[in-house]
């Protein structure tokens, strides 16, 4: 069953699901969200138009950390990106969801509001966005002290998570 990625290069949630796709050497067609036909694509598929959407057969799987989450149970490779205790894999979840919400979501906001004309511009947003990344990257040094992943012993969801958002935060 073929698997399609509908996605963005510069995204860093994309980014995330290719870091799982090529982390497990997963097949997939990459559909670049470049052009009208491709995001009119995308919009049948997901009306909320965000991406990455995945397509598995005839299922659509929107959402980053879904599609890895489907990835593990559908298409498993040789790294499990989400442990099989209960336990260690909530620990792989809440640093996952601590990356997309508490690095990822200021950093969009920050850049967002740099592509905007100046007039549209909104300071105390911004301001309170790098409050956020301040805050996050304060407890993340004290989180990481003594360890190489981002939850566990080894490479996991929350390390597909981690790399794109702290290069792009960065």
């Amino acid at each position: 069953m073929a698997l399609t990625l509908h996605a963005h290069p510069f995204s860093s949630y994309c980014q995330k699901v290719l870091t799982a796709l090529y982390e497990n050497g997963t097949l997939f067609e990459y559909r670049m969200l470049d052009n009208e036909r491709a995001n009119a694509e995308l919009a049948a598929l997901w009306p909320i138009r965000r991406f990455p959407v995945l397509v598995d057969g005839g299922r659509t799987i929107p959402e980053a950390s879904i599609i890895i989450e489907h990835l593990g149970l559908w298409h498993p490779g040789p790294v499990s990106l989400i442990p099989e205790d209960p336990r260690p894999a909530l620990d792989v979840r809440m640093m996952d969801r601590f990356f997309d919400n508490y690095i990822m979501t200021p950093m969009q906001r920050i850049v967002a509001d740099r592509l905007r004309p100046e007039a549209d511009r909104d300071p105390y947003g911004v301001a309170e966005a790098r409050r956020m990344l301040d805050t996050a990257y304060a407890w993340l040094d004290r989180a990481m002290a003594g360890r190489e992943w981002g939850a566990g012993e080894g490479f996991t969801m929350a390390d597909c998570a981690a790399a794109p958002a702290l290069f792009y935060a960065d």
